[in-house]
């Protein structure tokens, strides 16, 4: 009874060794189909490595690059034409070439990939470093961003109102970074080859300021921001600015043309004589801070000075009013 145990045991185990081999076989035949069924349907890029070889032929052997222009040097035949086609079809123009200009009797030509062109995708716009970067098959919209060094830290990106162009398409798919951030995985998609994040610059939520102050530019906006911690931010420059005339220039909602102009006196506000001149800021307003000396404040509150201010600075906060 031990011994027929025994051998019902070690019968079973090789039942399981067979079944375990052959599972172990049909899934590398699997896999060996899988990858020829993606080699044969690829089609040949820019910088993309092969290996002609050609059977008893040793001369004829040889690793070349896919050029720029989409090119290869096959030996003996000079520059073929490698881009966009598949290995099948680049064997067929190389066995006729070497038919037709060495006379090979049926020569077996043989081409492989020996090593693919790296994959890139860009990222523009406020982040840490706009640029293109290598990606890997799988990468994800993190990965990407991770690689930029995420988003701005001055407050300007617009993370609610990102784009990926997928390059395969066309087709440009809203990101919510801000959310993406927060973890929903809904807006991590798999990027690939060509795609384009564009992360735009808040344009809606900041206010700019121009003039004698130490730091011109735009300020992110927060609720309730007054003009005193605008000037505080931007940094006064002592006898030079002329508080007195401040003046912020506020675009009228469906007017793009249309400015209410507002004059402020921080002098008597600081002063603790009027509190209604530290006027509270709305998202785009322009603060004009002007200089101590003679100025044309009739110029100044012109439209056409306005935009000259803008011009000065790069900016153009009131972009999107119009659209």
């Amino acid at each position: 009874m031990t011994g027929a145990k025994e051998y019902n045991v070690m019968r079973f185990t090789r039942k399981q060794q067979l079944f375990t081999l052959m599972t172990c076989l049909m899934t590398l035949m699997s896999a060996v189909s899988f990858g020829q069924a993606t080699t044969e349907t690829y089609r040949l890029q820019p910088e993309d490595v092969i290996t002609i070889q050609v059977y008893r032929v040793q001369e004829i052997n040889a690793v070349v690059p896919v050029g720029p222009d989409g090119n290869i040097s096959a030996p003996f035949l000079g520059t073929i034409k490698a881009g966009g086609k598949t290995i099948k079809e680049l064997e067929a123009d190389l066995t006729a070439g070497y038919v037709n200009k060495l006379q090979l009797n049926d020569p077996i030509v043989s081409v492989t990939i020996r090593e693919y062109r790296r994959l890139k995708a860009s990222v523009n716009g406020f982040v840490g470093r706009p640029g293109v970067y290598d990606i890997r098959p799988n990468d994800r919209l993190m990965d990407l961003l991770s690689s930029a060094g995420g988003t701005s830290t001055d407050g300007r990106a617009d993370l609610s109102k990102a784009y990926l162009v997928k390059k395969s398409s066309g087709e440009r798919i809203p990101i919510d970074i801000r959310a993406l951030l927060s973890g929903d995985a809904s807006q991590n998609y798999l990027i690939e080859d060509g795609d384009l994040l564009q992360v735009p610059e808040e344009t809606d939520s900041r206010v700019v300021v121009a003039g004698r102050v130490r730091n011109e530019g735009p300020i992110p906006y927060r609720e309730q921001m007054k003009l005193s911690e605008v000037i505080a931010t931007a940094g006064k420059i002592e006898r030079r600015s002329r508080l007195s005339k401040i003046q912020v220039f506020r675009p009228l909602p469906g007017r793009p043309n249309d400015f209410l102009v507002i004059e402020a006196n921080m002098i008597e506000f600081e002063g603790g004589k009027d509190p209604s001149q530290n006027i509270i800021m709305r998202p785009g307003d322009l603060v004009y801070v002007p200089d101590s000396g003679n100025v044309d404040f009739e110029i100044i509150n012109s439209i056409a000075n306005v935009f000259f201010i803008f011009d000065r600075i790069g900016i153009n906060p009131f972009g999107k009013l119009g659209g």
